[in-house]
Parts: C-alpha cells; sequence; structure tokens
C-alpha cells in the first residue's frame, strides 16, 4: 500500500461539493484527515494522508482532485528528533494539538509520532534545547 500526505485547498465554489466522497468512491482509496475546516462559501483546507493500492492510485486520485479545482500541496517536510539534546521537559506536548509528542508515563521521555504529526511546526519554537527540527525531504 502506497501513502501520501497532501494539503488540500478548495476554493469557495467547491466547498458544497461532494468531492472526497468521490475520490473515495471513484478511485478506491482511503483517507486520514488530520486536519480539516471547511465552511459553506468560504476557501477550505484540509491536511489528510491518502493511501492506495499503488502509487498509480494515488497518481489518478490527484489527478481526479485537480480536475475538480482543488489545490493539492505534497507535505514532503517532518519533525526530526535529536534525542540527545532533549531534556524531556515537556514543552513541547502542551502545544501539540496533534497527540504526536507526548510523554511516556513510565520512563518520562519524549515519545514522537511521525503518523499524527501536522506538520503545524509549534513545537519548534516551544523546544529551547532545538531537540526538534523541520526537516526537507
Amino acid at each position: 500500500m502506497c501513502k501520501k500526505r497532501l494539503k488540500l485547498v478548495f476554493g469557495p465554489e467547491i466547498v458544497g461539493k461532494p468531492v472526497t466522497y468521490n475520490l473515495i468512491k471513484k478511485y478506491d482509496v482511503i483517507i486520514n484527515v488530520f486536519q480539516a475546516r471547511v465552511l459553506p462559501d468560504e476557501e477550505g483546507h484540509m491536511v489528510l494522508d491518502i493511501r492506495g493500492k499503488n502509487e498509480e492510485s494515488i497518481k489518478k486520485s490527484i489527478k481526479y482532485l485537480q480536475s475538480e479545482g482543488v489545490m493539492v500541496d505534497f507535505l514532503e517536510k517532518s519533525i526530526s528528533y535529536n534525542q540527545d539534546r532533549c531534556i524531556n521537559c515537556g514543552a513541547c506536548t502542551g502545544v501539540c494539538r496533534s497527540g504526536a509528542l507526548l510523554m511516556d508515563q513510565e520512563s518520562w521521555e519524549l515519545i514522537v509520532d511521525q503518523d499524527k504529526c501536522l506538520l503545524c511546526e509549534m513545537c519548534l519554537s516551544a523546544c529551547s534545547m532545538k531537540a526538534l527540527s523541520l526537516e526537507l525531504g
């Protein structure tokens, strides 16, 4: 199974259309929405993972979205964690809304779950030790 993380921007004229429903139905993909702001008559934004059987199914899905007028950005970056710099203070967990950063209840060491990360970058400024950084890929 192939996976890509995408940021989608829907113009006000598309917000009312069942674009994500049709995407799932027509292209047999699985989507996992991490963040969404979609309001009637306003621009909509979504951050999601799209999973398909192979790279080709993902490409077809993206072409469909673009043909419907959705702007698609690939989120090819991630948060890098340097355990040697971390003092396990937990400051980063306080700003992480998605739950990607949390403290282990037994060892009190930081746990980083990249699959939950929304790439909001709030943790970068919260970490005074610079144990977290943005990695472009």
